[in-house]
């Protein structure tokens, strides 16, 4: 035991007496460490969620972002089906043939050449408070027929391409779908 000479220190020192060596912690500094998180843990912790949150709202951003070019696609897609389906299903197609007037027997839409540009809704909104569409990506849809058998008066076979542009966040986009048709007779 030690001296009444040595007073143990309050600062966690070992004190020696003869051969024995008696260390002493003070019970005050072990309160304080039990007592809660350190400045350092808080700041790690608070970074960590910090950069979890930010990473998220980054992958959500973008897979936002892959779901409206993926709607866009799908609206202009439709869009230049609906013109292929026209061509496809108006008749009568028989430019051998004229009509009444002299005219071949050929619609509107398979006429040769570049048609003029028609507006088209890539994608539309349609606001459920008022029920009314607000369109938010337009496109301009162009028509060009061509005779894929120039000359021959027994064989009419024309291929139309449909090519719809619009403007999606500062980008232009392009989408063609193209058909042959024949004559009906």
């Amino acid at each position: 035991m030690p001296s009444t000479g040595d007073k143990p220190s309050d600062n966690g020192t070992a004190v020696a007496t003869g051969f024995t060596v008696i260390f002493y912690k003070s019970s005050r500094s072990r309160r304080l460490r039990t007592g809660g998180f350190t400045l350092v843990e808080a700041l790690v912790a608070t970074t960590l969620i910090g950069i979890g949150v930010v990473s998220t709202i980054g992958a959500l951003t973008k897979l936002n972002s892959f779901a409206d070019m993926s709607r866009n696609g799908t609206g202009v897609c439709a869009a230049a089906l609906n013109q292929i389906d026209l061509i496809q299903s108006d008749g009568p197609f028989n430019p051998q043939k004229t009509n009444n007037d002299g005219t071949p027997q050929i619609p509107p839409e398979l006429v040769l050449g570049v048609h003029d540009p028609a507006n088209v809704v890539v994608y539309q909104y349609k606001d459920p408070a008022n029920n009314s569409n607000i369109v938010i990506v337009p496109g301009v849809m162009t028509t060009t027929v061509t005779d894929l058998n120039p000359g021959s008066t027994t064989v009419y076979i024309y291929k139309a391409v449909v090519t719809v542009t619009y403007t999606y966040l500062n980008r232009n986009y392009s989408f063609s779908m193209s058909t042959i048709r024949t004559s009906d007779i």
